[in-house]
């Protein structure tokens, strides 16, 4: 009975899995331009406890695979906000860059990148 209960559990979690996946890509799409990025881009700072973790969508039914994340005090380029979120760029230890959609709730902007005041 039990494998039963799991199969259809699994089923479900894959089916709902893959309806996020077109509400991702469709606001991935619509918000794919340089308009309003802010120009130059900001640098932010992860604030927090917890995992930042990257979404390839503001949506938190778009979130990437659950190794992407950052950590308070890793540094982020800031490109432009919608609602709660923000598109950030990161740049890992190895060079691999990172571009994705987190929440603003846990990154402070420091300023202009190029603004040395």
């Amino acid at each position: 009975m039990w494998k039963v209960i799991a199969f259809f559990l699994l089923s479900f979690l894959a089916q709902a899995s893959f309806a996020a996946e077109p509400v991702c890509v469709k606001l991935a799409k619509q918000l794919d331009s340089v308009d309003n990025n802010y120009r130059p881009p900001l640098e932010g700072k992860v604030i927090g406890n917890k995992k930042l973790y990257f979404y390839t969508a503001p949506d938190m039914q778009c979130k990437m695979k659950a190794s992407l994340f950052v950590l308070k005090g890793d540094s982020l380029t800031v490109y432009k906000p919608y609602k709660d979120w923000l598109n950030v760029m990161y740049i890992a230890n190895d060079g691999e860059d990172y571009t994705a959609w987190v929440s603003a709730k846990q990154v402070k902007i420091i300023g202009q990148y190029g603004n040395n005041q």
